[in-house]
Order: C-alpha cells, then sequence, then structure tokens
C-alpha cells in the first residue's frame, strides 16, 4: 500500500500520553468564547491559506488573505496572487463545511477533482477538475530547469488516486491524529 501510518515505537506513546495530559491539564485554559473561535478559524484558515499559496510560489501576507476573506480589497497581494487565493478559500471553505458531516460522509474523486477545481479554475491550461495528462515537476526555485520532484507517469495517476481514496476512508482511521498521515512504503 502506498500510504500507511508509521508503526509507534515507545518513545511516541509517552508523549502522545504525555500531549493528552497537557491537554486534559490546559482544557479549563484554552476553552474559547464563541467570538474568540471566529476568529482563531479565520486566522487558521488565512494562514493555511498563506503557507499553501507560498509553497506555489504565491506570496501573500495573512492580514491580506484575512481582508480578502473578509471581502475587503487585500493592500500588498497583486491580481495573480489574488486569484490563487480566491480558489484557494473557496476550497478551504467547502471543506469546512463538511467537517460536521458525520459517519455519512466519503472521500471520492469526484470531491478532490471539485476541490481541485475551486483552485485552479482560472488557470485553465492545468485542467482544472480532471486528472493529469502529462509530467509534472516541482521546480527548484533558484533554477526553473532543474527538476526538484517528477510525479508519478501520467498511467499511474488514476490508480493512484483510487489508492489515496481507499486510504482516507479506510486507512488508519483509529490512529492518534497527530501522527495519521500518508506515510510513503
Amino acid at each position: 500500500m502506498l500510504f500507511r501510518t508509521p508503526d509507534l515505537t515507545a518513545a511516541d506513546l509517552r508523549t502522545l500520553e504525555e500531549i493528552e495530559e497537557m491537554r486534559h491539564d490546559l482544557r479549563h485554559y484554552l476553552r474559547p468564547t464563541v467570538r474568540w473561535r471566529g476568529m482563531l478559524r479565520r486566522n487558521c484558515t488565512a494562514r493555511a491559506i498563506a503557507g499553501s499559496n507560498t509553497i506555489e510560489g504565491y506570496a501573500a501576507t495573512v492580514d491580506d488573505i484575512e481582508a480578502l476573506m473578509a471581502g475587503e480589497e487585500p493592500l500588498e497581494t497583486g491580481d495573480t496572487a489574488r486569484k490563487e487565493l480566491d480558489g484557494f478559500q473557496r476550497a478551504m471553505t467547502c471543506i469546512q463545511g463538511l467537517a460536521d458531516a458525520g459517519e455519512d460522509f466519503r472521500y471520492d474523486l469526484g470531491l478532490l477533482n471539485g476541490l481541485h477545481f475551486m483552485i485552479q479554475e482560472h488557470h485553465p491550461e492545468k485542467r482544472p477538475g480532471r486528472l493529469r495528462k502529462g509530467p509534472v515537476h516541482i521546480t527548484d526555485p533558484d533554477d526553473n530547469a532543474v527538476f526538484d520532484y517528477t510525479g508519478p507517469h501520467q498511467d499511474e495517476v488514476p490508480e493512484l488516486m483510487a489508492e489515496l481514496v481507499t486510504w482516507l476512508n479506510e486507512g488508519d482511521l483509529d490512529a492518534p491524529v497527530h501522527v495519521l498521515r500518508p506515510w510513503p512504503t
């Protein structure tokens, strides 16, 4: 299987127990008010958007992203980066809306393609919402001719996506959230 959660060592298990003890001890101090919860959620979402878009080469401040989320004009973000941020925000809003879907929720390729469309619809040449039909590379930030990573061949993508969907729905669902992640085997 392509994805699996790593086996936990005794030290890992002790660390998880310590984290749970700290959460228990701090729960009364960390309980936010309703107002704080909204501000915290907005700020965390803005930080997630900023981090993800920085990976893609689009820089924006957390303040500008929060302004965009509130429907205001950002101070420092250009039009190209704004389109990237708008798309990512739509996808994040969709995900947050599904967060309480409960046991009836299932991942599927349609959902992942829909999220991809939301993020990339302003790049029609990238075939938003569809599996890629060609190669993909991540280039060195200092030299676009140097490939730091080359994705799997496009013929492998449908099978890999099916495996990812299966893992999201069935794999390691009882693993501690602190260690639950796809792990290449």
